[in-house]
């Protein structure tokens, strides 16, 4: 049997190792174990996943290496200007078989490294986004056929699927590390509300009636210092009640999701169609605040005269809509208050969105996982 036969049914062989030996591997595990795969599996020097910084891909992480049979012992980063890296975004697979750096003199690395050839595999998340790199480098000339092209990109899309498990696990991360620190905040402010606030009032009436004790005891009137105690036992019911509605709105218990959402209908036209009856807990307050926060967005800062608001089970979650006619710009990674909708929802499973182009209005989206 000619040589070449048996070079092309060793490379198949290590290819189906790859699969194999990479199957039940998640995280750093599987990026370890293919790249070692991988490199075993074209004989090549190198062989890497390199993760992109955003979708342009000027700057990328290299995060699993295995170089001249061992693996790399740190990730390292590195702009890709220059570099045949930095036509990955482009093309779905970028290969040359020789002659490396002299169509690339300022990839440095591989000069330093020995490397003469390269073939990469573009990484994309399901939406399309571009999320780096997987190549194979050689010293010498590096063939890849379509058996080998095609092997790679089965590799890339699990390498895919990894990188994007992991971001959006980090993004998790930050969301619930978001949410326990506006808890934190909330206490904060409401400690320091009722401080400053209702506690100082009831003190000061607490002081008013001793006041007016003293007096009624000499014989004066007294009828003006309970006048003053009077005032200050509504303004610090006014703030007790603002402080209760931060922290749950009363009305969802009195009067349904419909009613609570009614009685905030406060300045531009609002026109409701509610139907969330039996509901959870948590979805029907969290519906209450991603329609209590648009409509606040609404009237304060677009400037909107007329809203329309949606809140409707469709399959399995519970669809809450909010479109004004305003000035448009929104941006819910901008504000604190759009971030932490998009916070509480995703604690729940859910799905947020803002479409808010500029002088088009805005429409706020989350979808809340009913309860099965």
């Amino acid at each position: 049997m000619p040589s070449d036969v048996h070079a092309e049914r060793g490379r198949r062989d290590l290819l189906r190792t790859v699969a194999e030996g990479t199957a039940g591997a998640v995280g750093d595990e599987f990026l370890r174990g293919l790249v070692r795969h991988v490199a075993l599996a074209f004989d090549a020097k190198f062989a890497f996943v390199a993760e992109a910084e955003d979708p342009s891909g000027r700057h990328v992480k290299v995060l699993n290496g295995f170089y001249d049979g061992d693996w790399i012992d740190e990730p390292f980063e590195y702009d890709t200007q220059g570099k045949p890296c930095a036509l990955v975004v482009r093309e779905s697979v970028v290969a040359f078989p020789e002659a490396l750096t002299a169509r690339f003199p300022d990839a440095q690395p591989a000069i330093e490294m020995g490397l003469e050839s390269y073939l990469a595999v573009c990484l994309r998340a399901a939406d399309g986004t571009h999320l780096g790199h997987m190549a194979v480098m050689d010293a010498g000339r590096l063939e890849g056929g379509e058996d080998d092209v095609a092997a790679m990109r089965i590799f890339a899309s699990r390498a895919a699927a990894e990188l994007e498990r992991r971001r959006q696990e980090d993004a998790l991360q930050r969301s619930r590390a978001r949410v326990i620190e506006a808890a934190d905040a909330e206490r904060r402010r409401v400690g320091r509300d009722l401080h400053d606030g209702a506690q100082q009032r009831l003190a000061a009436v607490a002081n008013l009636l001793r006041a007016a004790s003293l007096r009624a005891d000499r014989g004066e009137a007294f009828e003006d210092v309970l006048g003053l105690a009077a005032e200050e036992l509504d303004a610090a019911q006014t703030e007790l009640r603002d402080l209760a509605r931060g922290l749950y709105p009363v009305a969802l218990s009195e009067r349904g999701l419909r009613g609570a959402l009614e009685a905030l209908a406060v300045g531009p036209e609002v026109r409701f169609d509610v139907r969330a009856d039996g509901v959870g807990d948590d979805v029907t307050l969290a519906a209450y605040f991603v329609v209590c926060e648009a409509l606040t967005n609404a009237g304060k800062y677009a400037e909107a005269e007329a809203i329309a608001v949606r809140v409707a089970p469709e399959r399995d979650v519970l669809l809450v809509e909010v479109v004004d006619d305003g000035r448009g710009g929104a941006n819910s990674g901008g504000g604190t208050g759009l971030r932490g909708l998009a916070d509480r929802v995703e604690a729940l499973g859910g799905r947020f969105s803002v479409a808010s182009p500029p002088g088009a209005g805005t429409r706020v989206i989350a979808h809340l996982p009913l309860e099965r």
